[in-house]
Parts: structure tokens; sequence; C-alpha cells
């Protein structure tokens, strides 16, 4: 008997045939309808198959939703826990399958590297266990440990100085990102690669940990001109050495070690380069000074304070003024003073004019690196032109990885239009490929869309992933609380802000005491933005969630407008499709928040509605939900 039953609608049979030959090719057995016995009955059969699959796999379809066949199935799988779901067209998904992990298979063509696959298949392996494979067949890898996968591992500074770990950290990231343009190479993200950064765990653990069935590690040793590099690839099975290499060189063969590496990796794991001869990102620089001087600005990244960026910002004039090619050194110029420039600080016009030369120039150095594209839009976005803005994300992702694991600024542009649904599989793309990196922001947009069980789910991992207070985390499981009106856990998720949140002027233990008094909690709202000694205008968004929730829709939306047309603050616009906000959106007033932001504006020109909005006539729209 088959492990895996195939359920689908009948005009999906072709994707549904593509996913069982794929599968079949991993060494696992397949049934699907086509193959009923001429002298048996139809429900006897489905009946048989489906009680003795260790895995049901539902093909959902505009058709399939509709279909008793299909639902009946699913359901079937879902209450014996062998439900693994995906979607070929996007169709949301009936109740209660939407409370559960759907697998996004749109336009799916086979590419056994894409996310949606990979979900699919380790899904299928956590119910099926190790498949039977088919003489010549590799059968499935364990824990979606993809055979042409890598983790970079970062490297161990060696030398006698310990501040040289920047220079062994940026070698590190820069092999990661210069093997993940390999279009045939899954390359984990730097935050789960760095997330084992000093400790010695088993690289048969560490694969599983991120899915990977091969790591790159290393040493480097930096004294004066001279280097010492060792770089081994490793298989996780079996800590098989596949390559190693010590390299002693002069400080100026760094960048020919990089290409050796990267050279050496791909010939491993016979994967094609197709980047160029020498496999170098573009954008980068051959002058050593200007490079080691870029590597140390981006040590300095994980204090995002105004001090910082502009020492930062320092330090990346001087790399490009020894190298006035090097693109990538201004790019990270621009990002410095993009930050900077939130702050509201200093010298802001001047701060602004550099930057925006400094993007003009990446952009001329370098017109095929995407970050530049990505920084040009993140630009454009704070100018409030969106469907430019969507235009240079487009060119971004045109020329990026793939996955495209950059992707939050274009979720928030998006978002903030109202493609809630569509945001959430770049951001889910991203867990895919970085495993280990918290994601926030996934939580929010699944609240967003409704889909608070996955929320959760993501919340709790989020929590198993990272120490210490979550702020934006916990915020957000907060806000679900107020749009599903469970005041007694939100108590519960407020006394855990209450401590923790940096915003200690909205929740603090004067909002606790009133919480359970709606007209109480509104007249504390209106006494705390009204009084002169606090300076609350960065956090009014957080008031306006607290109004619509305590039933005051009309102050609501006066916060929203105040927050995103008179300050035009840096919130993404996105929380105005909050749950939360449902009855503020019915209000007519709304529109014109939506116009006066330029919303509708790009909806027009861009021909995308989204999951909130529709056109009505040549001048005309409106709100649905």
């Amino acid at each position: 008997m088959s492990d895996i039953f195939v359920s689908y609608a009948r005009s999906t049979a072709a994707q549904a045939q593509q996913i069982v030959e794929a599968l079949r090719a991993l060494g696992y057995g397949v049934w699907r309808d086509d193959e009923l016995p001429a002298h048996r009955a139809y429900g006897e059969v489905i009946e048989e198959r489906l009680k003795v699959a260790k895995a049901v796999v539902v093909v959902w379809s505009a058709e399939a939703v509709k279909s008793e066949w299909v639902r009946s199935e699913a359901d079937r799988a879902r209450n014996e826990r062998k439900l693994v779901q995906l979607t070929v067209d996007g169709t949301p998904l009936p109740m209660p399958f939407d409370q559960t992990q759907c697998a996004d298979l749109s336009g799916w063509a086979g590419d056994t590297a894409a996310p949606g696959w990979r979900k699919v298949v380790s899904s299928i392996a956590d119910l099926v266990g190790g498949a039977s494979p088919k003489p010549g067949a590799a059968g499935p890898l364990a824990a979606n440990q993809d055979a042409v996968s890598i983790a970079v591992l970062p490297f161990v500074n060696m030398s006698s100085d310990p501040e040289q770990e920047y220079f062994s950290d940026g070698l590190s990231e820069e092999l990661l990102n210069q093997l993940a343009q390999l279009k045939e190479l899954r390359v984990i993200g730097r935050t789960s690669c760095f997330a084992f950064k000093g400790k010695n765990e088993d690289l048969r653990a560490i694969g599983q940990k991120l899915g990977v069935a091969h790591i790159l590690e290393g040493s480097v040793r930096k004294a004066g001109k001279r280097l010492r590099i060792t770089a081994q690839l490793i298989k996780c099975a079996d800590h098989a050495h596949l390559w190693s290499q010590t390299y002693d060189r002069d400080l100026d063969d760094v960048f020919a070690i990089q290409d050796d590496v990267s050279r050496a990796v791909t010939d491993a794991l016979k994967v094609t380069l197709g980047v160029g001869q020498t496999g170098q990102i573009p954008g980068g620089t051959r002058n050593v000074e200007a490079y080691d001087l870029y590597l140390r600005a981006r040590a300095l990244w994980q204090n995002a304070g105004y001090t910082n960026m502009l020492r930062i910002a320092d330090t990346l004039r001087r790399a490009v003024a020894l190298d006035p090619e090097f693109a990538n050194g201004w790019l990270q110029l621009a990002e410095a003073l993009a930050i900077a420039l939130t702050f509201d600080l200093g010298p802001i016009e001047r701060m602004r004019e550099e930057q925006g030369k400094a993007l003009d120039k990446v952009i001329a150095i370098a017109p095929g690196l995407w970050a530049g594209h990505a920084a040009r839009a993140g630009r454009l976005l704070r100018q409030g032109k969106l469907f430019a803005a969507e235009q240079a994300y487009a060119k971004a992702i045109e020329l990026g990885p793939r996955p495209f694991t950059e992707a939050p600024l274009f979720t928030a542009l998006i978002g903030g239009a109202g493609r809630i649904n569509e945001a959430i599989p770049y951001l889910t793309a991203i867990r895919e490929v970085d495993p280990l990196r918290p994601l926030p922001t996934l939580q929010m947009f699944l609240v967003l869309a409704g889909r608070y069980a996955e929320a959760e789910a993501e919340y709790a991992r989020t929590k198993e992933m990272t120490p210490g207070p979550l702020q934006l985390a916990d915020w957000f499981a907060f806000s679900q609380t107020l749009a599903t009106e469970d005041r007694a856990s939100a108590k519960q998720h407020l006394a855990r802000l209450i401590p923790n949140s940096p915003n200690a002027l909205v929740f603090n233990d004067e909002l606790f005491a009133v919480f359970d008094d709606s007209d109480a909690a509104i007249a504390w709202i209106r006494r705390k933005l009204a009084d002169p000694s606090q300076d609350l205008q960065g956090v009014v968004i957080l008031f306006a969630f607290l109004a619509a929730y305590f039933g005051a829709h009309d102050y609501a939306l006066e916060l929203l407008r105040r927050v995103f047309i008179e300050l035009r603050q840096s919130a993404p616009v996105l929380n105005v499709w909050h749950p939360v906000f449902a009855d503020v959106r019915k209000a007519p007033g709304f529109k014109d928040l939506v116009r006066d932001y330029g919303l509708y504006d790009y909806w027009r020109e861009s021909g995308k509605w989204g999951d909130f909005a529709r056109p009505i006539g040549a001048d005309d729209f409106e709100v649905f939900r």
C-alpha cells in the first residue's frame, strides 16, 4: 500500500500529477484516484486508501474548496493528524483548514528548491518517516536537509588581537553572500548561521537544525599584511571532509582566496557557478584598505543609535574615498544615513542630500546590484512614491537571490496597500532559508490575515529563539488579543508588556488600572496625549489601537490621521488593515485617509487592490473588510 494519498479537484489534475511524480522521485509510494481499479466501487477504494495512508496531501484550488469529496478527505486527514495541505492558486482555504499551515505552490514548475515544496516534503518526512526508496532513488532527506544545501558558519578568529574578529566575521558573510548567488544552491541566511558562533555544537545537530546537508567552516589569522585562512567543507551526516584548504597569503590576496573557496565549494557540490568568471558580487572592491574599512563599518551595525550611525557613515566615507567605484561601500553609507535621518537630528537636509547622491552612485556603478534597487525602493517609499517604490523592489527581486530573503520593506509596501495574503509567502520564504531568524513581521501579517493560530505558533517560535524581552513580538501578540476582544488574554499580555516595553509611557500600570472600563480608558488616553510634559508623538499609533479596542472608533480614526497624514510618521501604514480597526474602516472618513495618504492613486496606477478594497466606477472605491 502507498504511504501518501493525494486529494485534488479535477481541474488541477495536471498539477496533482506533477506533485505525485516529484514525490515518487524521492522514493515515496503515492496513490491518486487515477489508479482506481475497474472492478471496485469508488468510495470503497477511497476509504481503504485513506485509512492506510500515513500522509494525505490535499491540493487546494478554487474548485477543490467547493468539492465535497476533497473537503471530506481533508477533514478525515485533519482528524487523524496526517493532513499536508498546499495551494496551487492562492484561493483562501475554507474553515477550519485555514487554521493549519498551507504550502504555497502557486505557479510551481517542479523546482525542488522552492520554499513551498520544501515545506511539503518536510511535513511528509515528519509524518511518513524514512521512505522505502525505489531502486536507484535517493530517498527523502530528513528534516528538509536538501542535498545541495549549505550553511556558512562564522570563521573563527585565530589572530592574537581579538578585535580582528570583525575581519573573520566579515569574510564569513562575504562567502555566504557569494554562494547565495547560485540559483542551484540553497544557502542558509546569516542570522541562523551566526547563531552558532562560539558554540562547539556537533555538525550533525547543526545540519538538522538548519535543514542543510553541508557546512562550510574555517578560521582566519591576520597578522599585519599576512593572512592565513583555513576552510573546509563538511558533510553533516557523517562528518566527511569533501574539501579543505589552507591559504598562507598576503592580505592583498583576500579576494582571490574568496573566489577560490567559492569555486572549490561549488566544484565539490557539483553546482554550476554561473555568476561570472570570479564569482564576485557586483559592487565590490579590490582595494584592501577600502575593504577593511567596509568590514569595520559592518561590524558596528548591531548598534542602531544615532551616534553610531554617524560613526559608520564616517568610516564608509573613508572607504569610498579610497575606491570611488566601491558600490557596496556607497550602499552602506546610504543605509547608515537613512537610519540617522529617522532620529530627526543634526544637519538633516545635508544628510538627506548626501544619502540621495550615495544611492545614485550605487545604481550608476553597479546596476546589477539587487540591494541598490532595494535601497532605492526604500527611499521612494519614504517619499510616498508608492508605485515607483514597488517597481524598484520588483527589480531588486528579479536580480536578488532565490528565495528573496530581504523582503520586510517590500512586504511593508504591499501590506500597506492591503495585499496581506500576497506578502505572507515572501516572509515564510525567509523563515525557510533562515530558520533561526525571529520574524515578528510574519507574526503581524498572520494577525492581519486573521490566521490567529499560525500567528500564535510564530510567536511561540520567536519566544523559543529569543531570550529576554521580545518587544515587537509581544506587542503583536497583544494586538491579536485586541482584535479577538479576548480581554483576559489582553490583560495577560499587557502585564508582560509593562515591565519590558520601551514605550513605558503607554504600557504602564495606569493603563492596566483602567483596562476593564472602556470609558475610563478612553479618558486616560485623551489625558496622556494632551499632556504637554510628555512627548508621545512617536507612539500615537499605539494609542490608536487602544482607542479602537475600547470602542472609540471616530477617535481612533482621528489618531490614525494624525499618524499618517499630519505627522507623516514612518509607522507602517499596513497597521490600518489590522482587524482591530475593522469598524474604524467603516467610517466615511477612512476613505479620505486612504486618498490623502496616496493609496487610492497607487491602487489605480498599479491595478492591484489587495484584500480590503475594490474599485467603483472610474473614480471611486469601497473598503469591504
